[in-house]
């Protein structure tokens, strides 16, 4: 039996916002089922997917607020991560996006570099190079 990785589940505030920060990362959108109470996105990037809802109910909710690098100590998933060649070129084109600021530093340990930046409703999303494997 095989197994890849295929998609990654997450829940919204606003559809439009998250939408644009995902999409301005390379994601495309390739799926829209929209019902009475809430819209379902499919996002692809390379051979992956974000399965993103947005439920009107969530519409007024906060943004959830995890500690830096979401509470790794707590049991749950923790963080969207994407990987690249160049984490400070990387960092750059989120800042000329305005998806990044100057508080965002880059890490190193070993033969890793990553940051994390938060999406719209709070989530961390990682950008990372991982020349261990």
């Amino acid at each position: 039996m095989k197994y890849t990785p295929h998609h990654i589940a997450i829940s919204v505030r606003n559809l439009k916002k998250s939408l644009a920060f995902y999409m301005a990362l390379g994601y495309k959108q390739v799926h829209r089922y929209d019902e009475d109470d809430k819209t379902n996105v499919h996002l692809k990037l390379g051979n992956s997917f974000i399965e993103m809802f947005a439920y009107k109910q969530n519409q007024t909710k906060p943004p959830v607020d995890y500690e830096y690098a979401n509470n790794l100590s707590e049991i749950g998933v923790k963080h969207i991560a994407l990987g690249t060649d160049d984490v400070d070129a990387a960092l750059a084109d989120l800042k000329e996006k305005g998806l990044a600021d100057e508080t965002t530093k880059i890490n190193a340990w070993l033969d890793v570099s990553f940051f994390f930046i938060k999406d719209p409703d709070g989530v961390w999303v990682e950008f990372i190079r991982d020349d261990r494997y």
